[in-house]
């Protein structure tokens, strides 16, 4: 899901978030970097021989937000604050109770496998 869009001249960076915690950056619709993260990275850039990092920091608890910033030669040069989508929090509330639960089942299987 895109997140934000940053323009620097005649050139857009966007920002993309999926709900299984990959981040990816395109540079003029080509991808420039893909990690994955539940808290954040530091993704590098290159543009017309410039050095730029893209910072995300996701806040997931509390705020449930992402704070992006583009960073020029150790300075912030534009900064966005996106919410999470609606979608992608219901998703994560689901997956760690559905593993949380079938953890459960295996942990108490063993114990019941070994004690038997």
């Amino acid at each position: 899901m895109k997140y934000a869009e940053f323009k620097i001249e005649n050139n857009k960076i966007e920002f993309f978030n999926s709900v299984f915690g990959v981040e990816s950056v395109l540079l003029n619709g080509k991808p420039s970097s893909k990690k994955f993260s539940f808290s954040g990275f530091n993704h590098q850039l290159s543009l017309n021989s410039k050095n730029l990092t893209l910072k995300s920091n996701y806040k997931q608890f509390g705020k449930r937000q992402i704070e992006l910033e583009l960073i020029q030669n150790g300075e912030i040069i534009e900064q966005q604050v996106v919410k999470t989508n609606v979608f992608q929090r219901f998703s994560w509330v689901f997956l760690v109770t559905f593993l949380g639960i079938g953890t459960y089942k295996i942990l108490n299987f063993l114990i019941d496998s070994l004690t038997s």
